[in-house]
């Protein structure tokens, strides 16, 4: 029953995890907020025009274009975010609000050119509507028994993950005149399945793999939610998920509910839906074209491609197995590593004259939602990677032809777009152009002569054009006219601008004159996604996707008319909502008020069991809208000492240190002196502190470091039943900890990084008359194995403590694998462990566990104890292997259980006969990681 629990809330709150900064903005940002019956808009001043926006689009979807998920609404903060170049957004339960942050994605071939504030505001909102619908039934009693996390849990197990987003991903397609449904990029990883020939089942989709592609749930939510509607009426889903929130059928209630509607279960209703969409997509004879990457059992991508000048290619390359690099692959196909970029928000990079430039993320150590951008440039020529020294807010350079400047697409914390010309040397603006209509622009580009810049950009009511501005006066000419269909990147060749563009149905090369820009031209006709191109050798080189990754191509250079024939019927779909409103949405006039930090501070929101055995309890948590205030208040029970406790915390990170405080009274605690004599006892800790998590990562590392201490009033008193008293009943003391984490970025196959330090250090001292003392100090060490994805992982550990016995700290020791806790006064361990996958099975059964990869280990562990008592080292080693397998529990939760064996190399003094260890590994807090 405990690993049921576990499951149950784990499966609701794994999806809060990535979303959430607690304490992540700076304490400086004057918050204000638009609130209306419908929605609490919270923004930064300087963005009262999307608050207002924002509040215009919710409202008016809320009353008109609710009844396809259910007639239900319910009031939720938003909060705009404008510190940060994450471009994202998200809808949580507990506490119930949503956050967008708010600077447009670089790209337009991902999500599209809509105006990025009323796709988020029409993508997320309707997981606001899914969530104040979906209360009912059996997710409505949980909401009663545990809050907004109870219902989170059961809906989410109710409803699956790709119905979520295929359901938002059909609302913006509905009410807009673009939404990812219209893409043809969208649809890229399905339709490269269906030319491979691959045809993986349901399971297979929903899982993922380690080691083939598979597309993701937003793309198959989409074919599942948008052939429902199209086959069966916009209100079929809202029957559908009535039932399986309701569970009126307890197992699988959503595949029952579609099996009962349609008599086809989910795996069937996938299948039937990925076919009404292959059938769009004929066989046709493409363009003929070379391979020039070589095949490969790894998924690989190959994707930016340049022209070296001596006939070979500048490309970024990365695959399953390896991380993000720049290579140059020479004319008979030979590849060399150039260099790899680091942690960025955004992965386009570009190549002139022997220099490579992209852009890489910086980010202010304490402040989660606040971050920069760093232009890097590395050149050939002497092999050396410099910095611009400017932290700014920008994407995607490019170089000169004379290398003296660098062109950058900037954006402001309040959201303005402008192109930035730097100085090559220092990195200092030497220019601004001027933008009055506020395009965003995408992937700017210099054109021969350093007198114009040629960029894609997108309009606030989301059209993209290809426009040249001049860098002397600003002056803009339009080349490709504005019109809704999205714009990749140019290259630039003499007179002769080439692009990507989603002119048809799938994304292709074409290009037009400087001089004479009506006459455009296509130039490739694939049936697949092209994503970037480069003239060379009398050719087209250009970077398409296929079931094994982006591959480079090349094709003779033969341009042909452009003629304008539009998309077939799959992308433009008639969801029956009336089509696009966003021209439509009335702007209201709304009070702009200070928004409050202190507004429902505590915000309790879900009271859930919590099981660490052998305690088990339930407690009630909140947090204010803007997570600057944890809140935990409880009782709990400790079935070994038959003993109850109540608690509350409170941890504020609202400063730049966090600050808690709490107390803790346990009451009957009990102490077997002998057999014939027990010590019993109230306990009561109270405590405060502070810790200051700090994110150092830069380049390609994860850095963290966090350093903190608690004091710790304690007072216990022994019971009327106990005959016996401490001889300390008040116990004053620190806990201190100082925590350091260097994780080099990994690959998608990777077990562990191949490079990784993590240090931790704690101390435990009584400051009163109490003689206690305890310190630990731990180091894991991650190296390279012989391997892509074997590591090598190394460990020491030292911990001493007190020979009085007076006050016993919590031990944190990890222990030689296979013995018993050793009697010590002071502990070290000198571990060795080796990760190596042995298989990947993409398998499952029943859609309950699903198998993803089996891996093993090979360990050796060294400790030696000092017995204070006997005044002797005792050795404790062990040698043994693990196998682990990480699996998915219900196509949705990520899951790791093993076996270990252990080989006892000495003797156990708790256990002298025991020379073999068998044990199931089955890490339960892993569950509760968020």
């Amino acid at each position: 029953m405990r690993k049921v629990l576990c499951l149950v809330l784990a499966a609701g709150l794994a999806q809060q995890a990535a979303a959430q900064q607690f304490g992540g903005n700076l304490p400086s940002l004057k918050w204000q907020q638009i609130n209306t019956d419908t929605v609490r808009v919270i923004f930064p001043r300087g963005m009262e025009a999307y608050g207002r926006r924002v509040a215009d689009i919710t409202s008016h979807v809320s009353r008109y274009h609710r009844a396809s998920v259910g007639p239900l609404q319910q009031k939720v903060s938003i909060v705009l975010q404008n510190q940060t170049l994450q471009s994202n957004g998200y809808v949580q339960l507990g506490p119930f609000r949503s956050e967008f942050f708010m600077t447009p994605p670089p790209s337009s071939n991902n999500v599209g050119s809509l105006n990025w504030a009323d796709q988020l505001a029409l993508h997320e909102y309707r997981h606001v509507l899914q969530n104040a619908n979906f209360r009912k039934g059996v997710s409505k009693v949980f909401y009663y028994l545990s809050g907004e996390l109870g219902q989170a849990a059961v809906t989410n197990i109710a409803v699956p993950n790709w119905f979520w987003e295929g359901d938002a991903v059909v609302t913006e397609t509905a009410l807009s005149q673009q939404g990812r449904g219209r893409l043809p990029a969208f649809f890229n990883g399905f339709r490269a399945l269906h030319l491979a020939g691959r045809n993986y089942s349901y399971m297979q989709v929903r899982n993922g793999s380690y080691r083939r592609f598979t597309p993701d749930h937003y793309a198959t939510g989409y074919l599942m939610t948008s052939y429902g509607r199209l086959q069966y009426g916009p209100d079929f889903w809202n029957g559908v998920t009535d039932d399986a929130v309701r569970y009126r059928r307890l197992f699988y209630p959503f595949s029952q509910s579609l099996k009962h509607r349609t008599g086809k279960n989910a795996a069937a209703f996938f299948k039937a839906s990925l076919n009404s969409y292959t059938q769009h997509w004929p066989a046709a004879a493409p363009q003929p074209a070379d391979t020039l990457t070589p095949a490969t059992r790894t998924y690989t991508d190959y994707r930016y491609v340049y022209a070296d000048g001596s006939g070979g290619l500048i490309v970024s390359k990365r695959s399953y197995k390896t991380i993000p690099a720049f290579y140059a692959i020479s004319a008979n196909g030979e590849e060399t590593r150039i260099t790899a970029p680091g942690l960025g928000f955004d992965d386009y990079f570009s190549y002139r004259n022997g220099h490579l430039l992209w852009t890489e993320s910086r980010y202010s150590a304490r402040w989660g939602w606040k971050d920069y951008s760093l232009v890097r440039v590395h050149d050939r020529a002497t092999g050396q990677t410099r910095t611009l020294r400017h932290e700014r807010r920008c994407f995607s350079p490019d170089l000169s032809f004379d290398g003296r400047s660098i062109a950058v697409a900037a954006v402001t914390e309040n959201q303005q777009y402008h192109i930035e010309i730097l100085d090559a040397a220092s990195g200092a603006i030497l220019r601004k152009l001027p933008n009055r209509e506020n395009w965003y622009y995408t992937y700017p580009r210099f054109a021969p002569g350093d007198s114009l810049i040629i960029s894609a950009v997108r309009d606030q009511a989301g059209n993209m054009a290809l426009i040249s501005q001049s860098i002397a006066t600003g002056e803009t000419t339009i080349l490709a006219p504005f019109r809704v269909q999205t714009i990749g990147i140019a290259a630039v060749e003499g007179e002769q601008v080439y692009f990507t563009a989603a002119f048809g149905d799938a994304d292709n090369v074409y290009r037009l004159s400087l001089r004479q820009p009506a006459a455009m031209e296509q130039v490739t006709r694939r049936p697949n996604g092209v994503q970037h191109m480069a003239l060379t050798g009398g050719g087209i080189v250009y970077s398409e996707f296929t079931a094994d990754g982006y591959k480079l191509l090349k094709s003779p250079l033969e341009p042909q008319p452009f003629r304008e024939t539009g998309h077939n019927a799959w992308l433009k779909p008639d969801f029956g909502e009336g089509g696009d409103i966003l021209d439509k949405v009335p702007a209201r006039e709304y009070e702009v008020r200070k928004y409050p930090k202190t507004h429902r501070i505590f915000n309790f929101h879900s009271w859930l069991p919590r099981i660490d055995d052998p305690d088990y309890g339930l407690y009630l948590y909140g947090e204010n809208v803007l997570s600057t205030l944890q809140t935990t208040a409880g009782a709990s029970y400790n079935i070994n000492e038959n003993s109850p406790e109540v608690s509350a915390a409170l941890l504020y990170g609202g400063w730049f240190p966090y600050l808690r405080t709490g107390a803790d009274y346990r009451m009957r605690r009990k102490l077997q002196v002998s057999d014939t004599v027990s010590l019993e006892w109230n306990e009561l800790d109270w405590y405060g502190g502070f810790s200051i998590p700090l994110n150092l990562s830069a380049g390609k590392y994860y850095r963290s470091l966090s350093l903190g201490a608690n004091y710790h009033y304690l007072s216990r008193a022994r019971t009327p039943r106990s005959k016996y008293r401490f001889r300390d009943d008040k116990v004053q003391y620190v806990d201190a900890a100082f925590t350091f984490s260097n994780q080099r970025i990994r690959a998608f196959q990777n077990i562990y990084p191949h490079f990784a330090q993590i240090l931790q250090l704690r101390y435990n001292k009584a400051v009163n008359n109490v003689p206690a003392e305890q310190w630990l100090g731990r180091l894991d060490l991650y190296l390279p194995g012989f391997s892509a994805n074997h590591s090598l992982v190394l460990q020491g550990m030292y911990q001493q403590r007190d020979t009085m016995l007076r006050y016993a700290f919590t031990d944190h020791f990890v222990y030689a694998r296979g013995y018993e806790k050793p009697f010590y006064e002071h502990i070290y361990k000198a571990g060795a462990n080796y990760h190596f996958p042995i298989c990947y099975p993409d398998w499952g059964f029943a859609n309950l566990l699903y198998f993803m990869r089996l891996r093993g280990n090979v360990f050796y562990d060294h400790s030696i104890a000092y017995n204070f008592r006997s005044r002797q080292d005792v050795t404790y080693a062990s040698a043994g292997g693990e196998f682990f397998f990480d699996t998915k529990l219900g196509n949705v939760l990520p899951f790791t259980f093993g076996m270990r064996y252990s080989h006892l190399l000495h003797t156990d003094p708790v256990d002298p006969l025991r020379k073999n260890r068998f044990e199931v590994i089955v890490p339960l807090q892993q569950l509760f990681s968020y």
